[in-house]
């Protein structure tokens, strides 16, 4: 009895959290037995030529098995031509992962992130025999790739199946979740299994913001600062590229008009990040950018404890920014909500900012 749940729900600039359930599905080398639910290889890669989905849902598709199928040639260690697929070689199966990649393309994701994936422990029965939790065939789909996966030892069976972990491959998730993503969706795919502990994967569909609106408890961190002076780009770039660094989930962009070498105009740039994201502004920089090098150094900073709360005004729903420190306190009205407000109402931004400070803050 074989349960599949591959409910990655993603829209452009989102992120997933894996509370993570997947039955296992198995595979085996192919003997004198038959039935219309085992497949090889080549037979489901037709299925999916033949069809008249999207070149995308083909692709991606044709990449998840054959992924698996050479996982399981390594573990068994026979030929990928003699790899057949009994489950999840049924149709409702074949359905199930063109469904995901369809799913995926429509909602128009561009990128995804995941928090790391949860594993069981101890042993599961299959057909082969009893195997160690992760399966090796999970062990093997993993090998090459930066997925994370965290075992909770208190499940004693698999909650990461082959096909899973090659759905979440053939997407290349970023496990360095952005601030700047605004959640507008939540999904929850349930598992068949009791674990003893909640079973389902959750999917958030974000979308990209300027502002972020994570709460901050701890005050005092560590970051880094990067600066660079560029001189050869124009103003329409660097406008596009601090909303596109902001969208990456930078903490704050800067700049300033400087005169560089030269006696060139220029603009310095300034940006803070967590200590988890050099790499990727790195890449960033060099691509985004003319800059052929940079000055990076990790700081220090103290920030005031950040809150939010919601509150219904004569004008709508509206976020008010609770910042404190000790025994200072400070509460402003969140910039993002009075601008749709402003639009909303046809007002001008000044009047909706005096209609709800004297509402919601005096």
């Amino acid at each position: 009895d074989h349960h599949y749940e591959y409910v990655h729900h993603h829209e452009h600039d989102h992120y997933h959290e894996h509370n993570h359930h997947h039955e296992h599905d198995h595979y085996h080398e192919h003997g004198h037995h038959h039935h219309d639910d085992v497949r090889g290889l080549q037979e489901i890669i037709e299925i999916f030529e033949n069809s008249t989905v999207s070149d995308f849902v083909k692709e991606k598709s044709i990449e998840v098995f054959q992924d698996i199928a050479r996982a399981e040639s390594a573990v068994h260690q026979v030929p990928i031509e003699q790899i057949h697929f009994h489950e999840v070689g049924a149709i409702d199966s074949i359905v199930d992962i063109a469904s995901f990649f369809i799913l995926y393309e429509n909602l128009g994701i561009t990128k995804v992130y995941s928090a790391p994936l949860v594993e069981g422990s101890g042993t599961i029965k299959v057909a082969h025999g009893v195997m160690p939790v992760p399966v090796p065939a999970v062990m093997q789909l993993r090998k090459g790739t930066s997925i994370l996966i965290h075992q909770d030892f208190d499940i004693k069976t698999e909650l990461i199946t082959p096909t899973g972990i090659a759905l979440l491959k053939a997407i290349h998730p970023d496990f360095t979740i952005p601030e700047s993503l605004e959640i507008t969706s939540v999904g929850y795919g349930f598992g068949k299994r009791d674990t003893g502990k909640f079973n389902a994967l959750r999917g958030s569909l974000c979308q990209p913001t300027t502002h972020s609106f994570k709460e901050v408890h701890q005050l005092d961190d560590d970051i880094y600062q990067i600066d660079t002076t560029i001189d050869d780009q124009t103003p329409e770039q660097m406008g596009y590229l601090m909303d596109f660094l902001y969208e990456k989930g930078a903490l704050d962009v800067t700049y300033f008009s400087v005169l560089a070498k030269k006696n060139r105009p220029a603009i310095h740039v300034t940006l803070l990040i967590s200590l988890t994201q050099l790499e990727e502004f790195t890449n960033i920089l060099f691509e985004q950018t003319s800059t052929i090098g940079f000055r990076y150094q990790k700081i220090s900073r103290k920030v005031m404890q950040r809150t939010f709360q919601e509150v219904e005004t004569s004008l709508g729903m509206i976020r008010l920014k609770q910042n404190t420190y000790q025994n200072i306190s400070k509460t402003t009205l969140e910039y993002e909500d009075c601008a749709r407000l402003a639009k909303q109402h046809q007002l001008p931004i000044g009047k909706v900012y005096q209609l709800l400070e004297k509402e919601v803050l005096l």
